[in-house]
């Protein structure tokens, strides 16, 4: 009964919260409305990127332009050796002095054959201190080798002119002869020192120290190259295609085979029978054989062997 009565009085709440009258709200009591909200501002427009600049007609994307230089380059090349009572400095300094006459003789040959300088004739005098003026001098290659007996050097210079002022220089040399009295003077003097350092050099010398310095390279490159390719077994002509000929020859009688030593620099190829039986370092001595051409004796000197 309880049940029915709390659930009655329920319905009846719910019926007056419906039919209740709206009630009425003063408009001063609202409260003030909120200010409308600022405009965002409008984004600013981006930089725009630089891109690729344009190619210029004829050219393609990319595509790099150096300048290159008018100017002449000349180049002399000396081998002087000096002996023992020359010190390395001063050995080199007189064999620089000696190819800078070498490279005044150079440049005026080539400028001889300029329109410009031809119009002047200018004598061969005049012409070698016109040149010697103009250049630029340093030193290209150097090579100084001390050796028992003395130093050996050999040395590479390169000079340039400048192309783009030849005109303007040839008209000052030849107007002002002060100018060309001081360039005949110098360049007097230039040769002076290389006369001197001429005088000073031993005739042949450097030549032949790089000359034997160069057979050394050759012959330890074909010792070398015969250790890797020739072998026991080959024929005298398979070895004469690979190595050339000999610069030495030796043969030998020993019983009932005959033996040819072949010499490549550093190297002995000993032939028995025509065929290669051993390459060896150098030749030795047999009393019992009498003769050093085989491939018996010291075996440390074998490289190869059959």
């Amino acid at each position: 009964m309880g049940r029915v009565c709390l659930a009655f009085a329920g319905l009846v709440a719910a019926w007056l919260l419906v039919a209740a009258p709206a009630v009425a709200v003063d408009p001063a009591n609202l409260p003030e409305p909120l200010p409308a909200p600022a405009p965002a501002p409008a984004p600013e427009p981006e930089a725009a990127q630089a891109g690729p600049r344009a190619t210029p007609p004829g050219r393609a994307p990319g595509d790099v332009r150096r300048h290159v230089s008018d100017a002449r380059v000349f180049s002399a090349t000396s081998t002087c050796f000096y002996g023992p009572s020359i010190e390395r400095g001063q050995a080199r300094h007189l064999c620089v002095n000696q190819t800078r006459g070498k490279l005044i003789d150079t440049a005026a040959s080539n400028l001889a054959a300029d329109p410009g300088v031809a119009r002047l004739r200018l004598s061969h005098r005049d012409l070698r201190a016109f040149a010697d003026s103009l250049m630029r001098v340093s030193v290209a290659d150097e090579e100084i080798r001390p050796v028992p007996d003395g130093t050996a050097v050999r040395l590479t210079l390169r000079a340039e002119t400048p192309a783009e002022a030849l005109e303007s220089h040839l008209a000052a040399f030849a107007a002002d002869g002060k100018l060309r009295a001081a360039a005949l003077a110098e360049t007097a003097k230039r040769d002076r020192l290389a006369a001197e350092a001429r005088m000073a050099a031993v005739p042949f010398g450097a030549d032949r120290e790089f000359a034997a310095k160069g057979m050394e390279n050759r012959m330890r490159e074909d010792a070398s190259f015969a250790a890797r390719r020739v072998v026991p077994g080959m024929s005298m002509s398979q070895v004469k295609e690979l190595m050339g000929d000999p610069a030495a020859l030796k043969q030998a009688v020993i019983g009932p085979e005959s033996y040819v030593c072949a010499g490549y620099g550093r190297i002995w190829v000993v032939f028995r029978d025509g065929l290669v039986s051993c390459l060896r370092t150098r030749l030795d001595y047999v009393d019992r054989y009498a003769t050093d051409c085989h491939c018996a004796g010291n075996y440390t000197t074998i490289l190869k062997n059959d």
